[in-house]
């Protein structure tokens, strides 16, 4: 019948050839030539955006407006007002740069060395404050711990006997709680710091100070993000985009 059928359509519509029929074969759709050649231009256009987009990311670049509204927001979190006193210095001229997603600050005698550079060849400059995701949303790294608890407004201090829970990824318990600056506000972000003012990371208050005092021993008083115990965890991933 199949075969009938198919020897009918070429007699009675000898226009429509069987090459370019669009038939169903085992519950399969065939598509035609015309069909094919579509998605092979859109193959090939889809291939060179991403090219494109590719060099565009791995060269280094000043922020654009938005990523720099993105950053200084995830920054203010922790520095607050602060950021001015990263590129207002006194010493040297310092700027943020992006280079493969990732948020550079260098001084700008490192950078104008930087551009002569091939792309492909750099690997980073300066420090490594963060990266931006897929969806454009900002990260900090555990590299810019140093200028994070420099201009911190808010700290936390761990005891010693909770420094290597902490130092493995894990949360900051109050029976770990040594002292927390006055007035710090819930989900605010803070720096972590042993009891002889050594930067251990950073994350988020999981409640304000005076919550803080009411808590029993095992309650999580703060969240971790990240530690200096990163170092020897990732060594290879953070090897890979600091300069020392």
């Amino acid at each position: 019948i199949i075969c009938m059928l198919s020897i009918y359509l070429s007699i009675i519509h000898p226009s429509i050839h069987p090459s370019l029929r669009v038939r169903r074969r085992r519950g399969r759709r065939t598509t035609t030539p015309h069909t094919l050649r579509l998605r092979e231009n859109y193959q090939q256009q889809h291939q060179e955006e991403e090219g494109r987009l590719r060099k565009e990311t791995s060269t280094m670049r000043p922020l654009t407006e938005e990523e720099t509204t993105t950053f200084f927001e995830k920054l203010a979190k922790y520095i607050g007002r602060n950021i001015r006193f990263l590129l207002d210095r006194k010493d040297e001229n310092y700027c943020f740069r992006l280079h493969k997603d990732r948020v550079y600050y260098a001084s700008e005698k490192l950078v104008r060395k930087a551009q002569s550079v091939p792309r492909e060849n750099l690997g980073c400059l300066g420090t490594c404050f963060g990266k931006f995701t897929k969806s454009k949303k900002f990260r900090l790294e555990i590299t810019c711990l140093e200028y994070l608890a420099r201009f911190a407004l808010y700290k936390i201090w761990i005891k010693p006997a909770g420094v290597m829970s902490y130092l493995y990824g894990n949360h900051v318990l109050k029976a770990h709680l040594g002292r927390i600056t006055e007035n710090t506000p819930k989900h605010q972000g803070v720096i972590f710091l042993s009891m002889s003012d050594v930067p251990l990371g950073f994350g988020v208050a999981a409640y304000s100070t005076k919550e803080c005092r009411k808590l029993e021993g095992t309650a999580i008083v703060a969240f971790h993000q990240a530690d200096v115990g990163q170092y020897l965890r990732n060594e290879d991933d953070l090897a890979a985009y600091s300069s020392g």
